[in-house]
């Protein structure tokens, strides 16, 4: 049974505490990566204590694969996998022709695409869900292993027939129907062991379908289904297409399963690994952790941190905590936000308004309008001085301007020109609220008033003109 994480109860737990009993997703350890001898090694810790965690075992971190079974078939709309899909449909459609130098060609097209397929599978058994690249190692390198499946196929195929020759045709369908439900069992050994000799040893393959159990024969099942789907297409719906149309999408969807059964069983292969004797390498890179490069910023890291202490209704080691870690100096937004509520909550106004300078910088600089004009509101309610940097307090007046208040707008307009004597915005923000103050206040005398005011100050700034016109304008309309 899947562990859950004790702060993200819908996410998986990768790692665990024992000091102090609790298990942790990937989010919230904290991650410390240390170059040694040429190599970087990464450790883990616990956001509590401090202290080194363990990981748990894979089958507690990873889905059954018939969970994930919509990932599977999208896994070959990735743009690595298309191309060699592409490539070989393409291909059989040019080499479509009776003749043995295209039936060659056709031979390695598949033979391509085989190794392709086995690249992905070897890749999901690795705990990297991401379709492998297309270069020579994959698609060149231990290209031996085609030529063993292919050779498993040949065994099979002459052992069935010394069955049928030996002890009658009745036999000999038993033995078939055993050996098409064992060729998953025999591919996976081939992988995990990369020896012929074990993938077509009765003892060897069934033993280990033995022990995988019922997961395997539904496995078989979904490979069953994958493997007829090209062929109900081919006879049902593309079919009635244009010839050369028809053996392009055949081979193409030929394409598409085989690479989902591949990546099928390889995930089969990383499910069961200990049933199988396959030994999974944790440390890969992009490994199970998240599917994504787990990589950790120093707000990400602390914020883990402070969630835990948030979730147990330590409010006031949460605030400490972030004291500690920043000194005050805080570069990321989502860390912000949560510093800000969190003082909010304690109501301790005179650090919620030093720090609502930096969050609302860090909001304008993300231009999240809405909640910095919220923040700012907030604010201003509480301590009528409260006055933020002027390039913010600019972009907060423009801001609720747009959001349909221009009264507020006004407001933050006069706010900046009594903090900001010197500013070079002023003459714009004097420009901007005459604007408001005549178009949506309805007042024209108090906005001719301080276009007057702006022209005689700056007679030669370059908002002078348009100060002039709209005066003009003003005046005719009164």
């Amino acid at each position: 049974m899947r562990t859950s994480c004790s702060y993200h109860p819908a996410k998986p737990a990768h790692f665990e505490c024992s000091k102090c009993d609790a298990d942790y997703c990937a989010e919230c350890v904290i991650k410390r990566s240390v170059p040694t001898y040429g190599r970087t090694e990464t450790y883990y810790y616990c956001p509590k204590c401090q202290g080194m965690v363990e990981r748990l075992d894979i089958t507690d971190i990873i889905d059954p694969f018939w969970v994930r079974l919509p990932k599977f078939f999208i896994y070959p709309f990735h743009p690595r996998p298309l191309v060699p899909m592409l490539l070989v449909s393409v291909g059989v459609v040019l080499f479509s022709k009776p003749g043995l130098v295209n039936l060659l060609i056709n031979l390695a097209l598949w033979g391509v695409l085989l190794k392709y397929s086995h690249a992905a599978l070897k890749n999901t058994a690795h705990c990297r869900y991401y379709p492998p690249k297309i270069n020579s190692e994959t698609i060149s390198q231990d290209f031996g292993i085609v030529f063993k499946q292919m050779a498993i196929f040949v065994i099979v195929g002459i052992a069935l027939s010394k069955v049928a020759q030996i002890f009658g045709l009745f036999i000999a369908k038993v033995a078939m129907i055993v050996a098409i439900l064992s060729i998953p069992a025999m591919i996976i050994v081939l992988v995990a062991t990369d020896s012929l000799i074990h993938a077509v040893n009765p003892v060897v393959f069934i033993s280990m379908a033995w022990r995988i159990g019922w997961g395997y024969l539904l496995m078989y099942l979904f490979l069953t289904i994958l493997g007829g789907a090209p062929v109900l297409l081919g006879r049902h719906v593309i079919a009635h297409l244009p010839a050369s149309l028809h053996v392009f999408l055949f081979a193409l969807a030929k394409c598409y399963y085989t690479i989902i059964s591949y990546h099928l069983m390889g995930y089969v292969i990383l499910q069961y690994h200990d049933d199988i004797g396959y030994e999974v390498d944790l440390d890969d890179e992009d490994s199970i952790l998240t599917e994504k490069k787990v990589e950790q910023s120093a707000g990400s890291e602390i914020l883990n941190r402070v969630d835990i202490f948030i979730k147990e209704g330590k409010i006031d080691d949460a605030i400490f905590l972030i004291r500690g870690e920043t000194g005050g100096k805080i570069a990321d937004l989502e860390l912000a936000e949560r510093y800000y509520n969190l003082l909010k909550i304690k109501q301790n106004i005179p650090d919620l308004l030093r720090h609502a300078v930096t969050y609302l910088d860090l909001l304008a600089e993300a231009k999240d309008m809405g909640k910095m004009c919220e923040v700012y509101a907030e604010c201003a309610t509480r301590d009528p001085g409260f006055v933020p940097r002027s390039s913010t307090l600019f972009k907060v007046a423009s801001c609720l301007n747009q959001a349909g208040r221009p009264k507020a707008a006004v407001n933050s307009y006069n706010r900046f020109i009594k903090a900001n004597p010197k500013d070079p915005q002023l003459p714009k923000a004097y420009f901007l609220a005459a604007n408001i103050i005549n178009e949506k206040l309805k007042n024209p005398k108090k906005a001719v008033g301080i276009l007057k005011s702006l022209l005689k100050s700056y007679p030669h700034h370059e908002i002078a003109p348009h100060a002039q016109r709209y005066l003009r304008q003003i005046s005719v309309t009164e």
